[in-house]
């Protein structure tokens, strides 16, 4: 089967090369691309699509300014319903930081929990950058009803940067990402040296109890701990059992080298690790997961890993699409590259549901820049058409996508405009086309 390509660089850049307000307002059929922001850079990070709104979280550098947490909240045609941003550029203790958007999750009683890492600058000592966190939950109209900060563990760990929240059914959440604090694990003791670590921490309904903590979540027998890696995603499984996704290159039993795959394991609800599935990934290179989605009942349940596999001593990021299709209780069903050519850098996944399959959403490399690639595949996770968004000269990237219940896609992205980075927002037909 020939695969599908189809490039609309051409008409990204007409649209958002127009200057006037009015030209972005205006309805353009049943699809479209607009882009929000205010002045300098801003940047998007995630979306929750509703029944007749999304709410959108990106990140601005403001001139002058540190960056901030930005929500923008439009109807699914594109109309702006509001927009306002997070944050003072201060922490708790009054000490300057720059909060960095990271995820955005609805909760079970209507709002939301927004999730940003606060860089604090770099450490003298270690040269290494350093961060805390924090979790802000907001109404549906992007007002900040609570939240809290996590100040290092109460000063016991250096630095953290967090990748997802996961709100729990208890009304608490979950949070999971990793450390370049090596005092926080145990060094597996072989080169190359310990890099990061892999944690999750489980806060109660109060945003200010911690109910557990794990760290490097446990080795199994025959193996050594990781000298990279982190955690991506944190599922609730069932009552007191939680699985967490994520990337690294522990040393398996049998293994004569440290090579990245993706990685699950299972923990209780006090975090304490209960056993490991069969990792995913090619003997001879890094995979790193980027995305998890849940796939509902309808398309056959389980989990879907996304992610990128580079080449082991590879000097670029960028490489094949690789998956893996796991059952509810993590067996694994299937894995392997996406068969589509380029060099590319996994962004997000969803389930396609309407024409049964998955929409993978990547950031390709190209000669001079980087462009937004969409491809939807069948549920062997064959490619069945791909579009490629953006200019090959210009900076571009995805950061998330959503299938509408008629079939309608809609991606979230940052595009490179003639001076400054937008937060782009394009609705296209089931085929990836804007007619």
């Amino acid at each position: 089967m020939k695969l599908k390509l189809i490039s609309i660089c051409a008409l990204l850049f007409i649209v958002l090369s127009c200057d006037t307000k009015k030209e972005f307002e205006q309805e353009t059929a049943p699809y479209f691309v607009k882009y929000f922001g205010e002045d300098g850079d801003q940047e998007a990070v995630d979306m929750v699509v509703k029944k007749d709104s999304i709410i959108i979280l990106a990140n601005t550098n403001r001139p002058g300014n540190s960056q901030r947490i930005m929500l923008i909240i439009t109807d699914l045609n594109g109309n702006i319903l509001g927009q306002k941003t997070l944050g003072n550029g201060k922490d708790a203790r009054g000490r300057n930081i720059s909060e960095i958007g990271q995820d955005i999750e609805p909760t079970a009683d209507g709002n939301y929990l927004v999730l940003s890492n606060m860089y604090r600058g770099i450490d003298p000592a270690t040269n290494e950058n350093l961060y805390d966190f924090k979790v802000i939950k907001i109404n549906p109209k992007g007002d900040s009803i609570g939240g809290m900060e996590f100040g290092n563990n109460g000063d016991k760990w250096t630095t953290q940067y967090i990748h997802s929240i996961t709100p729990t059914s208890d009304g608490g959440f979950v949070v999971t990402g990793n450390s370049t604090d090596e005092t926080i694990a145990v060094d597996p003791g072989l080169p190359p040296p310990d890099l990061e670590d892999i944690f999750s921490i489980g806060f109660k309904s109060d945003f200010k109890t911690i109910a557990w903590t794990t760290l490097e979540l446990g080795t199994p027998v025959g193996s050594t701990g990781e000298h990279f890696g982190s955690g991506i995603k944190v599922f609730e499984a069932a009552t007191n059992k939680y699985y967490i996704f994520s990337y690294s290159d522990r040393q398996l039993l049998g293994a004569t080298d440290f090579e990245s795959n993706f990685e699950v394991i299972t923990f209780s609800g006090n975090g304490i690790p209960l056993g490991f599935a069969d990792n995913a990934g090619k003997a001879t290179s890094d995979e790193t997961l980027a995305f998890v989605a849940k796939v509902p009942a309808v398309l056959g349940g389980g989990y879907y890993e996304f992610g990128t596999s580079v080449s082991q001593n590879a000097s670029t990021s960028a490489g094949q699409l690789y998956f893996c299709k796991r059952s509810e209780n993590l067996i694994k069903q299937s894995e392997g590259t996406i068969n589509v050519s380029g060099q590319f850098t996994a962004v997000s996944v969803t389930p396609c549901v309407v024409s049964e399959g998955f929409l993978l959403l990547a950031t390709e490399k190209t000669t001079a820049g980087t462009t937004v690639r969409l491809i939807k595949t069948n549920l062997n996770s064959e490619a069945q058409w791909s579009v490629d968004m953006g200019s090959f000269d210009k900076l571009s990237k995805g950061s998330s996508i959503a299938e509408l219940p008629d079939g309608r896609i809609l991606i979230l992205g940052t595009i490179e405009l003639e001076t400054q980075d937008k937060v782009g927002l394009m609705k296209v037909n089931a085929n990836g086309e804007f007619f």
